[in-house]
């Protein structure tokens, strides 16, 4: 397992660095937190488990995005992403936000670098639509 350590922000500025302490952050800590910033982002949804290729119906829009972070050096993070799209917005326009939301959320929440995200979409699912009832 790899992790990084990361120089305490609560420290005044005389303290020295040998003094403030350092944090470590693992690589599954990372996935969970883009993970979760995943679910901020619009248009995004989780996966869907496949049976012979294809995703059970009603699977994949209440689950969350799998991420998988690697951790390298003291401050450098490589994220690959699963994910679903909502159908019918724009596959790329929704993975650039997605990209977008996770290098500079994740950089804000741990203090790492996001230095590549590569993104696999492996659904795209209708939007949630209310259902009608007859009268």
């Amino acid at each position: 397992m790899d992790t990084a350590t990361v120089p305490s922000a609560d420290a005044g500025p005389d303290t020295s660095a040998a003094q403030r302490g350092r944090t470590t952050i693992s690589d599954r800590a990372v996935g969970r937190i883009a993970a979760r910033v995943l679910t901020e982002v619009e248009h995004i949804g989780g996966t869907a488990g496949r049976i012979l290729g294809t995703a059970p119906r009603g699977e994949g829009s209440g689950s969350s995005a799998r991420v998988t972070a690697k951790v390298t050096g003291d401050s450098v993070a490589a994220l690959d992403v699963h994910l679903s799209v909502a159908y019918p917005e724009s596959v790329a326009r929704a993975t650039e936000n997605a990209r977008t939301s996770l290098v500079h959320r994740v950089a804000e929440l741990t203090g790492l670098t996001v230095t590549r995200v590569d993104i696999d979409v492996t659904a795209l699912r209708s939007a949630d639509s209310p259902t009608r009832r007859v009268l």
